[in-house]
């Protein structure tokens, strides 16, 4: 089960990352000379695309993924490093004897 969903975080860890960078940005290259503030005025606001749909979807995998991964690795590794120490039983020595 845990490499399951290890495998589906690596996998929606590698398709966000492709998405992302896919993905135009709101600035485009016409904001840099200024002929941008008018097109924004007259344009229609973007929707909310398959693309950001599917962004979404990933982010929320990504998130579903690492709560499980955590609680699966957190009861895998229910030991201490303090369980392993050893306290010695002999008794201190006595001071002036």
């Amino acid at each position: 089960m845990y490499g399951l969903i290890l495998a589906v975080h690596l996998l929606a860890c590698v398709l966000l990352i492709l998405i992302v960078l896919l993905q135009s940005g709101k600035g485009s290259a016409a904001g840099i000379f200024g002929a941008s503030g008018a097109d924004n005025l007259f344009a229609s606001p973007t929707a909310f695309n398959a693309v950001n749909k599917f962004t979404a979807v990933l982010a929320l995998v990504l998130m579903c993924t690492s709560i499980a991964l955590t609680i699966a690795s957190n009861k895998a590794r229910s030991t201490s490093v303090v369980d392993s120490v050893e306290i010695p039983t002999t008794a201190p020595a006595q001071p002036g004897k």
